[in-house]
């Protein structure tokens, strides 16, 4: 327990939140306030450019405005054996950076740097005990034009919450401005969430959600992908991320599909994916985890918090001759895990001890996560007062150092409005080299472009 759990400051009010069943399962991998899900490389960054009239003084306001309005930027998780819980401090300024880029000349220069600084950014820190919870680092190319980036620590937040507080930081900048500006939604506070996820858990509605996972991953076991040497589980992890992109065509290929067979691209992304890991490992019977938004509540769509979810989905692929067969195949068990959707916590607890340790212990390979971004439409290309604001969507720049997720893989592809597909694979370089991603990537690319190209064709080999 940190010193701050232990002695808040005298004075100040506290109020006491149940945790959710996020940030409870996130608890059973701590390693302290330095490694791990609690520790300062763990964290979410996300940059928008902004331009018109900067104003560094009124920007500060609107930060702190939104820590305001949002009391899970200011949580701390407490994590004593038996007594977990949350303590949401009260309103504090926000630490915003500011940094000069006004040397960056033309706008292709200007462009590249903004996501060479957002790589930079993303390779840093968060203190999880310092609040709030929430960084800015703001880079000047001039007086109307920057790129702000955006840092909240992941205990705290998710993708799916940085486009929430950005909107929410737009709104408010332009307010203190004087401008006009959007109202902001009502909101539910994410403590509201743990006391309502706790008791819709208790209900006996849910019953045959427990009873699907216990049934659908009795004797499973995860896929792992070898390591490129033997896992030190006892080191400090490297992250790295490698960017790609797949072309227009590839992409339009794979929503045709989707479309013909009534299901989603992410359905097609996902079936090559489970293909990939049968060519890789030669296992039938896979076990691979998605990541969701898990914001399956209406009310809380608008709740700063950790939401996301991460659910094994179990696809028997024996007997599929064709990638038709395969997408088929694999949209059976998507469709059900929609519908029975649980906190991973409360999966995790239907499934056999063996399947949960198993690639937690593993020294030789590692757990894949899929997932296709998801956020909400917020502010991207909109003029809110006098700023114009775009997202830093379409990040190609691999970096060496980036944030850290809590083992792992991670793929994760981003179907950009342009038509084609931004992606990245996060990976520990302690585990994997480069030149290996690079070439499971690329595997992936082939076995995508043989599939959608000729589903009725034998499965690509």
């Amino acid at each position: 327990m940190t010193t701050e759990q232990q002695h808040p400051p005298a004075g100040d009010a506290v109020t006491r939140r149940q945790l959710s069943a996020n940030q409870d399962f996130l608890c059973v991998f701590d390693r302290g306030d330095d490694l791990g899900v609690f520790g300062p490389r763990q964290i979410i960054v996300a940059g928008w450019r902004m331009h018109g009239q900067l104003d560094v003084a009124a920007l500060q306001l609107a930060l702190n405005d939104v820590v305001a309005r949002h009391e899970g930027l200011r949580t701390v998780i407490v994590r004593d054996e038996g007594d977990r819980h949350a303590r949401v401090r009260p309103p504090s300024p926000v630490e915003l950076t500011v940094e000069d880029l006004s040397t960056t000349v033309g706008d292709t220069g200007r462009e590249r740097r903004a996501h060479e600084f957002l790589n930079d950014v993303e390779g840093g820190r968060c203190d999880p005990t310092r609040m709030p919870l929430l960084r800015a680092v703001l880079g000047r190319f001039d007086d109307d034009d920057a790129v702000l980036a955006l840092v909240t620590h992941h205990t705290v937040s998710d993708a799916w919450s940085m486009h929430l507080i950005m909107r929410d930081v737009a709104v408010c900048y332009a307010r203190r401005r004087g401008l006009p500006a959007p109202e902001l939604p009502e909101i539910r506070q994410y403590g509201e969430y743990a006391s309502w996820q706790q008791q819709a858990l208790d209900d006996k509605s849910v019953a045959s959600a427990f009873e699907y996972w216990r049934a659908k991953l009795a004797g499973g076991r995860f896929v792992t992908l070898p390591t490129d040497r033997p896992r030190k589980l006892e080191v400090p992890p490297i992250y790295s991320v490698y960017r790609f992109l797949f072309d227009r065509q590839l992409i339009s290929a794979t929503t045709a599909l989707a479309k013909a067979m009534n299901c989603s691209p992410f359905m097609v992304l996902y079936a090559c994916f489970n293909l990939f890991l049968h060519r890789r490992t030669g296992v039938s019977d896979i076990v691979a985890p998605i990541l969701t938004s898990g914001r399956t509540e209406p009310e809380f769509e608008q709740t700063v918090g950790p939401f996301f979810n991460y659910i094994p989905i179990r696809t028997d692929i024996t007997g599929c001759v064709t990638f038709r067969d395969l997408v088929n195949r694999t949209r059976a068990p998507l469709l059900e895990a929609y519908s029975y959707e649980l906190p991973f916590r409360e999966i995790a607890a239907q499934a056999e001890p063996e399947l949960m340790q198993q690639p937690i212990m593993n020294t030789s390979g590692v757990t894949t996560g899929f997932e296709v971004f998801q956020h909400p439409q917020t502010v991207d290309g909109m003029i809110i007062g006098d700023v114009r604001y775009t997202a830093l969507r379409r990040r190609l720049i691999s970096a060496s150092d980036t944030s850290e997720i809590p083992d792992g893989n991670l793929w994760d592809f981003d179907l950009d409005p342009a038509g084609d597909l931004v992606g990245l694979a996060k990976f520990n370089s302690l585990d994997f080299d480069d030149s290996t991603i690079v070439a499971m990537v690329d595997e992936y690319r082939e076995y995508l472009e043989a599939s959608v190209g000729a589903p009725d064709s034998a499965l690509p080999r």
